[in-house]
């Protein structure tokens, strides 16, 4: 907002100094006044949860979920309150009205907004992404961390499934499973990847040491 508020301040001393017609500094400096108000007032409404968006009003209302985090399944409630999202909020995360989402806000990553959405496949399965989020609520980066499959594997079948976790740090580790349709063998890892948020809001896939 300092930023915002600078910057705004020099171009108004810039036109103030500019030929054609032109206004006294006194005049100028009412507008930056009006406009700090402007903000200041903009800023303790959203203190107060007073907002004129109600898509603002709505993301502000998230539960915060502390991390880390690890793979919970499909029992979303091991990992906090989940909150059905909006109709007309689906778009933002680049969905239709009819799909059936749920979220929850995760820490800030270089001061951009993280959100845990869930899409409700069925009424039990979610499939999870991570969304990193813009100052207006748009997606700049999203990386699924859970779902399901139906899938054959090595002359078998049974399903795929993914299980994550996430530090404190968002190194974000991804594993994906093969589990028979005999119970009696054990999950199959297929797969291990990890991530983290670059400072540019983008998931960025690094190398996984071995210890």
């Amino acid at each position: 907002m300092k930023t915002v508020f600078l910057g705004t301040l020099t171009l108004l001393l810039l036109l103030a100094s500019c030929g054609g017609r032109k206004h006294d500094a006194d005049y100028y400096m009412a507008m930056v006044d009006s406009i700090r108000k402007a903000e200041q007032v903009k800023d303790i409404q959203q203190k107060a949860g007073i907002y004129n968006d109600p898509v603002e009003a709505w993301f502000d209302t998230l539960q915060l979920r502390t991390l880390p985090i690890q793979s919970a399944g499909t029992n979303l409630a091991l990992l906090g309150e989940f909150k059905t999202v909006p109709m007309n909020v689906n778009e933002y995360f680049g969905y239709n009205p009819s799909a059936k989402l749920k979220a929850i806000a995760l820490p800030s990553a270089y001061r951009r907004q993280v959100i845990l959405l869930a899409e409700m496949v069925d009424s039990i399965t979610p499939r999870m992404q991570l969304y990193v989020m813009d100052k207006k609520h748009m997606p700049i980066d999203q990386l699924c961390i859970y779902e399901q499959a139906n899938e054959r594997f090595d002359g078998d079948y049974g399903k795929t499934f993914m299980e994550y976790f996430i530090t404190t740090k968002y190194e974000i580790t991804l594993m994906l499973y093969f589990q028979s349709h005999n119970r009696e063998r054990k999950p199959e890892l297929l797969n291990s990847r990890r991530f983290l948020i670059n400072k540019d809001g983008m998931f960025e896939e690094t190398v996984i040491e071995l210890e």
